[in-house]
């Protein structure tokens, strides 16, 4: 868990130093108007939250089918839109961001409802 907080962090920094320099902010995931419905949804919170997600991992397997290191890495490209459990993490993650949750209780309640060992 220690590594996704490390990249989280990064990627917190990253965004304050762009946004500082006054340069335009990459596009870290993929345009959520591309998609309909609940995915949308997902990718509209992955682009508006991309700190947060860079902080949760993902339990569908990609970090060892595609090397993803979390559930951001689903939103920069179609895999996010592809995997229903992705989908449901992300919207978990919004309900309970939404709700003033700290990203440690996210990243518990993922982790209660899609890791394979529970």
């Amino acid at each position: 868990m220690r590594r996704a907080t490390i990249a989280g962090s990064s990627l917190a920094i990253f965004l304050m130093l762009t946004y500082l320099a006054g340069a335009a902010q990459p596009r870290l995931t993929l345009d959520p108007n591309q998609f309909v419905g609940p995915v949308k949804e997902a990718y509209k919170f992955a682009e508006k939250n991309p700190a947060l997600l860079a902080e949760l991992h993902c339990y569908c397997g990609c970090d060892k089918a595609e090397g993803h290191q979390n559930l951001l890495d689903c939103y920069r490209s179609t895999h996010g839109a592809s995997c229903e459990i992705c989908t449901q993490e992300a919207l978990l993650a919004k309900r309970m961001s939404d709700q003033g949750s700290p990203v440690d209780q996210i990243r518990n309640a993922i982790r209660r409802n899609f890791a394979q060992d529970n």
